[in-house]
């Protein structure tokens, strides 16, 4: 498992992640850990302004889920990891439940449709989503690449 950084590349472990989390004192880790998901899933103002551009109407949570899946284009991502990426900038206890995640995917899934963009978000029961376009498609240049 590979973690990636901001700018797109895969640059760090899951156990370098867990080891850097580890290594801060009990109280703090979670905080910590929280702060490292905002700054490695939190989309940038380019990709928000893509997906206003294509006339998507998303609230900020779909637009955090959407920009997770498109992260990982073509691979699986957990419920838990969508609905870590929908909740981040909110304390833990603050928390909607996980199940929240399909309520918000089929938000998601209407829009696309809706906008007839040729994405897909796939279920793969027991293990999670994958969003499936073609390969000339990009959020960030009007649906071309």
């Amino acid at each position: 498992m590979r973690g990636l950084d901001p700018a797109g590349g895969d640059v760090m472990s899951a156990a370098m992640l867990s080891a850097e989390v580890m290594a801060r004192p009990e109280g703090e880790r979670l905080s910590y850990a929280l702060d490292l998901l905002a700054y490695y899933l939190d989309p940038a103002d380019p990709f928000v302004d893509a997906v206003a551009d294509l006339g998507l109407r998303l609230c900020p949570q779909e637009i955090r889920i959407l920009h997770a899946l498109e992260r990982r284009r073509g691979r699986v991502v957990t419920r838990e990891a969508l609905h870590a990426a929908a909740m981040l900038g909110r304390p833990h206890s603050d928390w909607s439940d996980p199940t929240t995640v399909y309520a918000r995917l089929g938000a998601i899934r209407a829009e696309l449709r809706r906008r007839r963009l040729p994405v897909e978000i796939r279920s793969l029961r027991g293990l999670g989503y994958r969003l499936e376009a073609p390969a000339g498609f990009r959020f960030g240049s009007g649906g071309h690449a």
